[in-house]
């Protein structure tokens, strides 16, 4: 009739389709007015346990969909301060993110840090997601070359084949026995890394599938770590089992990996085996020294001396003055001999 209401589907179409979405992990944190927002469980004591919210607050943004068809949000495997999705929202919201396009769907990310994110690094974070947004998917995949899955930049590294090294002993292999990678029974998998390259700069993840009883690589994701960053990159199995092609699916997992390996980028920091970029910052002019013009000092003519005002009437209202100056706190005590009168009556 003429009373129906079209109620919008979206939140997207209600405010006309210029909305923009931030995708969280598990939230964690409390608002400023929550009386758990104090830094320390239970208080201060002789050893405080400070709060996650204050020790997790360096942040991580990307596309919720990337250019390689990986999901990277929104599903709980991630964690995200509250206080940060917060933040990311209102920048957006007031406009204070000259990078951000109308319609942005990215997923946010927290991880180990003390220090909140500078205007800055806000910014570098959402210009790399435009810049992630705005890369063709189909050109990364023509010709079989290999699409981009992941990238982080360091302000140095100084030893890339160690922090190699440590991506393939130490956290590639704590990532493969989780839940969600080794509870795959069937299809392919990663299974084990390893470190190849001429210098040791490279981790293979490798990615088995049974196939008429044998382990067939079907894929690999390939790790290359250099003075300023590291890159990860999809890459073929094995060709002489037909798998020596480049897949444009993302591969079983590889989803998790991605997004572990913004928890690495933070672990290496943190570990030093890389040193964090640092972001050059606005300069603020500055202030020009003033200049005060100081009068020249003119001898002014001697006046007069002022007499005092009488007080009242008397020779110091005249202003007549002491001679001598007169001693003051001390008296001269004298004992009362007692009347003759008062020692008759004693003695009667």
């Amino acid at each position: 009739g003429g009373n129906e209401i079209q109620v919008p589907g979206s939140m997207a179409e209600a405010v006309g389709g210029a909305a923009s979405v931030i995708r969280h992990g598990e939230l964690f944190g409390a608002a400023e007015s929550s009386p758990e927002s104090s830094p320390f469980k239970g208080g201060p004591k002789r050893e405080p346990i400070v709060r996650e919210m204050y020790t997790t607050r360096a942040v991580r943004i990307d596309p919720t969909i990337s250019t390689s068809g990986n999901v990277l949000g929104g599903d709980g495997s991630t964690k995200s301060n509250r206080l940060s999705v917060g933040e990311a929202t209102s920048r957006l919201g007031l406009g204070k993110v000259k990078s951000a396009t109308a319609k942005m769907d990215v997923s946010l990310s927290s991880f180990v840090g003390t220090a909140p994110p500078s205007d800055e690094e806000w910014n570098a974070e959402f210009a790399r997601v435009v810049e992630m947004m705005a890369s063709s998917p189909s050109s990364s995949n023509a010709r079989g070359s290999a699409p981009v899955l992941f990238r982080t930049e360091f302000s140095s590294v100084p030893s890339a084949e160690r922090l190699a090294e440590w991506l393939a002993v130490k956290w590639a292999p704590a990532i493969l026995r989780s839940y969600d990678i080794a509870g795959t029974r069937v299809g392919a998998r990663p299974v084990y890394a390893t470190q190849t390259g001429e210098e040791g700069t490279k981790i293979e993840i490798v990615w088995q599938e049974l196939v008429d009883f044998q382990s067939v690589t079907s894929g690999k994701m390939i790790i290359e770590v250099d003075e300023n960053g590291m890159t990860a990159m999809r890459g073929g199995g094995d060709a002489k089992q037909g798998y020596g092609g480049v897949s444009k699916k993302p591969l079983p997992g590889e989803d998790i990996l991605v997004r572990r390996l913004a928890d690495a980028a933070s672990q290496a920091v943190e570990k030093g085996l890389a040193v964090k970029p640092k972001l050059a910052k606005k300069e603020v002019a500055a202030m020009k020294p003033v200049t005060t013009v100081v009068a020249e000092e003119v001898a002014a003519a001697p006046t007069p001396p002022v007499a005092a005002e009488s007080s009242g009437p008397g020779p110091r209202g005249a202003g007549a003055r002491r001679s001598s100056e007169r001693s003051r706190g001390s008296r001269k005590r004298t004992t009362r001999k007692p009347s003759s009168q008062s020692d008759a009556d004693k003695k009667a």
